[in-house]
This record gives C-alpha cells, sequence and structure tokens, in this order.
C-alpha cells in the first residue's frame, strides 16, 4: 500500500499582508508573513485494521523563495519534517526572506511619455500638446493676437491651463496643479518659464518657453512634453 501526506492546517489563519510605506518614489513595500506558527502532517489514507500513523507537527523553521520552471517564484514557510506551505510572489515584486515571512517590493511605474518635441507656434495659430501638431484649429492652446501688443496664451478645445510658480513641475506637479481655463497673457510667461496644461484629451503636459521672437508678428519657440 503507498502512503499519502497530507498537510494538515494546525492553527486556520488568514494569510497576513502587512503594507509598508513605500521606499521614496522608486518601489512599493509589502511584508507577507508566514500565516501559521505550526502545521500537522498525517496520513490520510484509510488503513488496515491494527495499524495506525503518528502525526507530525512542527513549528515554522524557515522561508525560502523557490523559482518554477515557467520563472515564476513561490514563497515557502518550511515546518521541518512536517512539510512547507507556499503561495506565489507578487507579479512584479523582488522578494527576500525575513524572519517569519517576506520582505517584497515592487518598482512603481513611472509616468510614460505620450508626445514630445519642440514647437514653434506662430501669432494666431494653435498647437495641439497631444501630437506636437500646430494647426489653425482644433487644437489645446491658441497663440492669441488682439493687437499688437495685447497677446495671449489662450486654452481652447477644453484644454486647460496652469501658471503657478513658472517651475519645471513634471509631471506630478503639472497633474495637481491648479488649471483654469481662461487666457493668459504673454507677458505673465516671459522666456524660461515651464507652463502646465490639461490637453483636450485629457493628459497631463507642461510647455517651457524658449523663446519670443519677432517684431509685427510673433513666433513662440517652445518644448513640450505630454505624458499618457
Amino acid at each position: 500500500m503507498f502512503v499519502t501526506a497530507l498537510l494538515r492546517l494546525a492553527r486556520p489563519a488568514a494569510l497576513a499582508l502587512l503594507a509598508l510605506p513605500a521606499f521614496g518614489a522608486a518601489a512599493q513595500a509589502e511584508t507577507i508573513r508566514c500565516p501559521l506558527d505550526q502545521i500537522r502532517r498525517e496520513v490520510t489514507t484509510p488503513l488496515p485494521g491494527g495499524w495506525w500513523n503518528t502525526p507530525i507537527v512542527n513549528s515554522l523553521t524557515e522561508t525560502q523563495i523557490t523559482t518554477f520552471g515557467d520563472g515564476r517564484k513561490a514563497l515557502q514557510c518550511i515546518y521541518g519534517s512536517a512539510g512547507s506551505i507556499q503561495r506565489y510572489a507578487p507579479d512584479g515584486a523582488e522578494c527576500a526572506t525575513v524572519r517569519g515571512g517576506f520582505d517584497c517590493r515592487t518598482a512603481s511605474r513611472g509616468p510614460e511619455t505620450h508626445s514630445t518635441g519642440p514647437v514653434e507656434l506662430r501669432q494666431t495659430y494653435q498647437v495641439d500638446f497631444d501630437s506636437g501638431r500646430v494647426t489653425t484649429s482644433g487644437a489645446d492652446l491658441w497663440f492669441q493676437a488682439e493687437t499688437a501688443d495685447q497677446l495671449y496664451l489662450t486654452p481652447v478645445g477644453g484644454a486647460r491651463i496652469g501658471v503657478g510658480n513658472r517651475a519645471n513641475r513634471g509631471y506630478d506637479g503639472c497633474r495637481t496643479a491648479r488649471m483654469t481655463r481662461s487666457r493668459v497673457a504673454l507677458s505673465d510667461v516671459p522666456v524660461g518659464s515651464y507652463i502646465c496644461m490639461i490637453t483636450g484629451e485629457g493628459r497631463v503636459s507642461q510647455f517651457r518657453m524658449n523663446d519670443i521672437s519677432g517684431t509685427i508678428s510673433k513666433t513662440l519657440s517652445m518644448g513640450y512634453t505630454t505624458w499618457r
């Protein structure tokens, strides 16, 4: 007769997950504890009369990480001669063994660039910051000219603009910046200013005023980045 062994849980308990603070902006950490202090192993195959089995009960002795043939990693809690229990590691996480469990860290994905590049925006034209395309209509920002001296940057097509402190705020700063659909006087955004926008398609964007050239008709030289 072949004897079949089955792990039985000595003290049922839910798997404990302890969320730890993120390690800077680069990673998130999670401590995964072994859910049981002890496990019990015994034979469950029916035995002939007069035969019996002595169950083996053992406390947690160590933790280890095993890689399967398909590349997936398993977190194993080992209980000596009583056997082990295991679960898959969180997707995308790098795990290390610690006393009584595992420390798993998942790298946070930064914002992905949707579109970026230089833009030459002539007076009365518009720019689409989702594509970087300069056009006469249907874009995000209009270089509006009421007179030779009254020049404005005017959000159009549902876009919004956020001047703020004109510093380089990047994705996170622009994502939370105060936005408006009101136009901004060109005199309020001199060369060197960084301006945030939410495009008409809802993307976070930022552009820099690199140069303002021309006399009768002006051209704005800008560099921009729009994130997904």
